[in-house]
């Protein structure tokens, strides 16, 4: 009878969730580099493909890239 080291199966879904975070960031990276070079190709301005981008940086990052719950707390959609 050997006796398994995790036998909750702890580490494996650790492992999931910060797998899904990172595929998340991923995606708020990307998401970000195309608003900037969409914008910068339509309007002209890097400036405003600079704004874009950050902004989808700072909604997307705090919560690994699925936008929901916050960085400070309240985490959750509110009910419908």
């Amino acid at each position: 009878m050997g006796l398994s080291p995790d036998p909750d199966g702890y580490l494996a879904a650790k492992r999931s969730k910060e797998g899904k975070k990172v595929v998340g960031l991923l995606i708020t990276i990307l998401v970000a580099a195309l608003a900037y070079l969409l914008l910068v190709a339509l309007t002209g301005s890097t400036i405003v493909g600079i704004v874009a981008a950050i902004l989808i940086l700072i909604s997307g990052i705090p919560t690994g890239g699925f936008g929901f719950g916050s960085r400070w707390g309240g985490g959750g959609r509110a009910a419908p």
